[in-house]
């Protein structure tokens, strides 16, 4: 299933999936559509409200609330007094109404019915840092989210979303990672990845059909430049049987989206090793609708967050360590 934007740009992380041609796969090579109807969670409670409507507004006593400072996975978030001041009237009474995606670990994902991610979280530190409530809502239609932002439903959404020209003419886009493809070995291999030569005559196991096989073709060129054989392409129906095959000696090389391989070798039991390269990295980050005109103070609240910390501490939790960036983008 395919999972194209109202303007018929390709969903985040969707390069992963098949390429910069052809035809456009999910949003990340390992996260097929499960469903497209849109679930209210009640995530908010991460900063000690309940959910609403994204037409409601907040009463004056959880706009007090809001000003609390929370603690999100050990780092402690205080509202941006400056920057609290200028957020407009119509979002200081509705907060930060955020759609997710709803099954792209560890970005976001649902767990039991608690939506969690390193996106969600980073979602609550800009609410946060700015003084307001944040509201999730999850969903796994993707199609849906940008016409949401457009017709004022929604006012962000902290869903990997990659800059193109077509987007921003629809909403306004605050990048915060750079996501790349990561490489990953057992603890026992002698073979470091650091440049993307390394690669030459390895033999890197990728799940078939997704666009790191395009990507390590496109390494043979330059390998045949520097008399290098090589990188041996290995796939396999699934992500499981990719990691198996590294696991069990039969491939060197395992290689996925940097953040999602991260994420599953700090779950994982086995001993796989993630390296250095973060291989065609590409800003993503959150889109904001353009009429709620706050992509500027989100721009300025995710500085404040590199700034003081958080923003790393944040990632580090969910196993990320690379990719991160010292300052956020606004593409508008």
């Amino acid at each position: 299933m395919s999972q194209i934007d109202e303007a018929g740009v390709a969903g985040p992380m969707a390069r992963h999936a098949a390429g910069r041609t052809g035809v456009v796969a999910p949003r990340s090579h390992r996260a097929l559509l499960r469903g497209v109807g849109v679930v209210a969670l009640g995530a908010s409670l991460a900063l000690g409200a309940t959910v609403l409507a994204p037409s409601a507004q907040a009463s004056p006593a959880r706009l007090r609330a809001a000003h609390k400072p929370v603690t999100i996975e050990g780092a402690k978030i205080t509202v941006d007094k400056a920057l609290a001041k200028k957020v407009p009237t119509s979002v200081k009474k509705t907060g930060l109404v955020d759609v997710t995606y709803n099954d792209a670990p560890p970005d976001e994902l649902v767990v039991g019915s608690k939506l969690v991610g390193w996106e969600v979280d980073l979602g609550k530190a800009v609410a946060a840092t700015l003084g307001i409530r944040w509201h999730a809502i999850a969903s796994g239609n993707f199609t849906g989210f940008i016409p949401g932002l457009q017709n004022g439903r929604y006012n962000t959404s902290f869903t990997s979303f990659i800059y193109t020209p077509a987007r921003v003419k629809a909403i306004d886009i605050v990048t915060y990672y750079n996501v790349g493809t990561g490489f990953a070995v057992v603890k026992r291999s002698p073979i470091h990845i650091k440049t993307f030569t390394d690669l030459c005559g390895k033999s890197v196991a990728v799940i078939e059909g997704s666009a790191f096989i395009e990507q390590l073709n496109g390494i043979d060129p330059t390998c045949s430049k520097k008399k290098l054989p090589p990188v041996k392409v290995a796939t396999f129906p699934s992500d499981a049987a990719a990691e198996l095959a590294v696991t069990s000696g039969r491939d060197q090389v395992y290689s996925s989206s940097e953040d999602q391989l991260a994420w599953l070798i700090k779950k994982s039991e086995h001993s796989l090793v993630l390296q250095p390269l973060n291989y065609l990295p590409t800003p993503e980050g959150a889109g904001v609708a353009k009429s709620a005109k706050i992509a500027g103070l989100v721009t300025k609240a995710m500085d404040h967050l590199i700034s003081t910390g958080a923003y790393k501490k944040i990632m580090k939790h969910w196993g990320i360590t690379y990719g991160l960036v010292r300052a956020a983008h606004l593409y508008t």
